[in-house]
């Protein structure tokens, strides 16, 4: 064994054995992958890379720390009974409570500070945190729950950390220090500390909610503001007045938006009324009726389609390849199995037989004497009837939504990986797709749109990414190293669902297969805040089934749908729901089984295992 390899399996001992002390629970199960993850008492860690420099160990030292001090002084039970029900306020209600264990820890192990201080850093380090200037580069939660550790633990933060908190502590500080006495006294208490802790994360929210508004208002203003300065400059009378003109317009209509909106939008949108001014309050309602449904995109010009290859350099992809291999040691032999028992269901439905008595084709051994005595001797050739499956194409098109981050993301990728080895063996051509966006909060594509007005009822309004991990004619010792992808931080984002399975359609007609099918992974609805904040609350939803029954009513693709913990059922007439993501591979592996029996034919379907 290698010295490097020592070193790691020491360190991971060591921090398995810290987590067990201090969460003072000696059973818990913890394991190394690549991404954090409490399942029970399992806990993942993240893998160490082989250089294990001082920082990472900090960073998954300051992971394990959280974990054990949440093992120790958290009730999830409790805390889930309390929750607020506005997204938001959930968000800085959860960063509030891990302010509290965290600092029990901090006020009782030293060193534990630094460590949780790398870890959050960690989540910055592909920012230059010395050039975040403004509220859209740090979310709320984070800084709330700096500056409440800060004060409950009478700890100044590091020098870093502090920057990140300073963008937001002239917003927050008044309202958090009006709390903070009371939230010191119950530290140990979470019951009543939560109590406290509601109410401080909805003041909070409403301060979001307005720095929302002040931002929008700022984009919205700042190309006037620049004509404004050349019409002085140039001194211009007509101009000035041409300007005064679009000001007052700009401000009308700024103060109707102001009017309109309510300030906490993102609550507003679960709406049931697709039509509601308050469920968007950029939205205007369509002079034809309201099921006459027409979709369309802002700008297309930001979209993207991108071999996985070109999204990473070869390095990384190897070493995320790397740790989706060690994931498929632990699931290797669940999959395999089952991916063998499709092999060989297809394998006996493929009815290859040989047509003998040939003039031509390959010579017939059996009839070897005969030709032996007459070399003349005609029909001594035999030829295999072609197997139908040979003209058979699947394409997994699979969720890379940010909600699939973690365990669900790493066994789709095991999954695709496997059944597309044994699809490949029995001659099945196998295509592998994923969708997302480009951006969080619509990138370039709302850049643009603010730029232009904020015209009502803009469409899609982000810039989808549409990645091609595998190409039905590259084999896939070719392509599993791209698969690694998914596990990348930062690929996983928005998911526009609709205009993903017309992409994955599109490309499946221009095959020459005969039969071809299309299966779609996800776990949820479309979800895409930035279209969804300017349009009908159901928009995407719409635009998906609009898809659906198109593709569906397309005789030459087979179409069916397997649902993470979210029922598809009530989208696609060929669709499977599973509550727990390990079964997916299951879930796969039967519903193809299905479609390639002749006899049978997938059902709607919703399973609990």
């Amino acid at each position: 064994m290698s010295d490097k390899k020592i070193k790691i399996d020491d360190f991971k001992k060591s921090i398995s054995s810290t987590l067990r002390a201090i969460s003072k629970k000696k059973n818990i199960n913890v394991n190394f992958g690549p991404e954090k993850e409490v399942e029970g008492e399992s806990v993942t860690l993240p893998l160490p890379s082989i250089k294990l420099e001082d920082t990472e160990k900090k960073e998954i030292r300051g992971i394990a720390d959280s974990i054990a001090l949440k093992f120790k002084y958290h009730n999830k039970n409790l805390h889930k009974s309390l929750k607020p029900k506005s997204k938001i306020a959930k968000n800085i209600f959860d960063s509030i409570e891990d302010a509290r264990y965290e600092a029990i820890g901090i006020n009782q192990y030293t060193g534990i500070k630094t460590n949780l201080e790398k870890n959050m850093e960690s989540k910055y380090k592909n920012s230059q945190i010395n050039k975040l200037m403004n509220k859209n580069e740090v979310v709320i939660e984070d800084a709330t729950k700096l500056i409440i550790q800060e004060k409950l633990t009478n700890k100044k933060l590091s020098k870093n950390l502090s920057k990140l908190a300073d963008i937001w502590r002239k917003d927050l500080e008044k309202t958090i220090d009006q709390n903070i006495d009371e939230l010191r006294l119950n530290i140990l208490k979470q019951k009543d500390f939560s109590n406290i802790s509601i109410k401080l994360a909805e003041q909070l929210q409403s301060i979001q909610a307005e720095a929302d508004l002040e931002d929008d208002n700022q984009d919205d203003n700042q190309d006037d503001t620049n004509h404004e300065d050349e019409d002085q400059n140039q001194n211009q009378e007509e101009e000035n007045q041409n300007l005064n003109k679009e000001d007052a317009e700009s401000e009308e209509n700024l103060s109707s938006e102001q009017e309109d909106t309510d300030i906490d939008i993102i609550e507003d949108e679960n709406s049931d009324s697709d039509n509601s001014k308050d469920a968007n309050p950029f939205y205007v309602p369509p002079e034809v009726d309201k099921d006459n449904f027409n979709y369309n995109a802002y700008t297309k010009k930001f979209d993207e389609t991108i071999y996985a290859q070109d999204l990473c350099d070869q390095d990384e992809l190897m070493r995320l390849r790397s740790n989706l291999e060690k994931q498929i040691d632990n699931m290797d032999n669940i999959i395999s199995q089952l991916a063998n028992r499709l092999q060989r269901k297809l394998m006996a439905q493929q009815n290859r037989w040989w047509e003998f008595n040939l003039e031509e084709g390959i010579l017939d051994a059996s009839r070897l004497t005969r030709i032996i005595i007459n070399p003349l001797q005609s029909l001594s050739y035999k030829e295999e009837i072609e197997s139908e499956f040979k003209d058979t194409i699947v394409t997994l098109l699979i969720d890379n939504s940010g909600s699939m981050r973690g365990r669900p993301i790493t066994v789709a990728a095991l999954s695709a990986d496997i059944l597309t080895r044994t699809l490949e063996r029995c001659g099945v051509k196998v295509e592998i797709l994923g969708f997302t966006t480009r951006s969080w909060k619509g990138g370039k594509a709302r850049d643009e749109w603010i730029k232009n007005g904020r015209p009502s009822n803009p469409g899609r309004l982000n810039e989808i990414r549409h990645i091609i991990y595998k190409s039905a004619s590259i084999p896939w010792r070719r392509s599993k190293t791209n698969l690694g992808l998914m596990l990348r931080e930062g690929i996983l984002k928005e998911n526009i669902d609709g205009e993903a399975i017309a992409w994955a359609t599109e490309r499946l007609n221009k095959r020459i297969e005969k039969r071809k099918i299309l299966m779609v992974i996800s776990d949820g609805a479309p979800v895409d805040d930035s279209t969804l904040s300017t349009n009908s609350g159901s928009y995407l939803d719409k635009h998906l089934r609009q898809i659906i029954k198109k593709t569906e009513a397309n005789s030459n693709i087979e179409l069916l749908a397997i649902g993470i913990g979210h029922d598809v059922t009530r989208y696609y007439k060929q669709a499977l729901t599973i509550i727990e993501v390990d079964q997916l591979g299951s879930a796969i592996t039967n519903q193809l089984a299905i479609l390639f029996d002749k006899n049978k034919k997938p059902n709607k379907q919703k399973i609990n295992f």
